[in-house]
């Protein structure tokens, strides 16, 4: 069996390569000194489309086949999705964070 055809060698390094490709995106970063808040606004809201497409046509449609698909499916999926939305919601809500556009901390004090 070929060194690319074994799963699990396979997948740490799609997973390697993913990784080193979104440093490499971060680079511009380093670059720029400010960054106007319509830019900001502008990249975050492309980076939430991306990651919006990416659930949908790599988690979501998979999930619905793998659990069967129909209405079974569908609700294993939806639930899924809601208990996800959930976590996120709270984690947000009880995590301390930094907003850095007007330099507050949410949450506790001690980092």
């Amino acid at each position: 069996m070929g060194l690319l055809e074994n799963t699990f060698i396979l997948g740490i390094l799609a997973s390697l390569v993913a990784g080193v490709m979104t440093g490499v995106g971060a680079i511009p970063i380093f670059f720029t000194k400010n960054i106007s808040e319509k830019m900001l606004d502008t990249l975050l809201g492309f980076a939430a489309g991306v990651m919006l497409a990416a659930t949908s046509f790599s988690l979501i449609v998979p999930s619905l086949e793998a659990s069967g698909g129909g209405i079974k499916g569908a609700l294993i999926t939806g639930l899924g999705i809601l208990v996800g939305s959930v976590f996120l919601d709270l984690t947000d809500k009880y995590s301390p964070h930094v907003h850095l556009l007007d330099k507050r901390v949410e949450g506790s004090t001690h980092l």
